[in-house]
């Protein structure tokens, strides 16, 4: 590789030799890695969407509002990046509800299956846990509001990621 010295416009002679591919091993050379995608849907079908990212925070919650939604003892939330989420049905949206003053709830009007919650000032969108189509790696590592959970139910949570 040669350049023209500006000053004398005179090739100049390289300063070091660039690296070959043959060079530098797998491992020097970063290489992007496409975040997951995971898919989800309501019951009926109508509303679908995609997250990327790895699941963050999954756990269970028992508060008044998600026993009540839910029918059930629990909700499994899971979070994800909010700007990955995509509503791929058509561009069909959920309804939303605020059931908080600083919370959104994402649902389906035709069967009522609960999607999303989206905090105001959060970069993190929670989805239900068994609305997403792949539920590997989202074992709970939390229970929130356990005070309220059934005294029936019993909890093992899965145990803390390693760093």
């Amino acid at each position: 590789m040669t350049s023209a010295s500006p000053a004398a416009n005179q090739p100049s002679k390289p300063t070091r030799r660039l690296p070959r591919l043959s060079d530098a091993s797998a491992a020097d050379i970063p290489v992007p890695v496409p975040m997951p995608i995971r898919m989800g849907h309501c019951a009926c079908g109508r509303i679908s969407y995609q997250v990327n990212g790895i699941p963050d925070d999954p756990h269970l919650c028992s508060c008044e509002r998600d026993t009540r939604v839910s029918g059930g003892p629990a909700v499994l939330w899971v979070g994800f990046p909010k700007d990955s989420l995509t509503w791929t049905n058509s561009a069909k949206e959920p309804k939303w509800w605020n059931p908080y003053p600083d919370l959104r709830c994402g649902f389906c009007p035709d069967c009522g299956t609960h999607l999303v919650s989206v905090a105001d000032g959060s970069a993190v969108v929670m989805v239900t846990g068994f609305s997403l189509t792949d539920q590997s790696g989202i074992e709970p590592l939390g229970h929130s509001h356990r005070e309220n959970a059934a005294p029936w139910m019993h909890i093992n949570l899965a145990p803390s990621p390693t760093p």
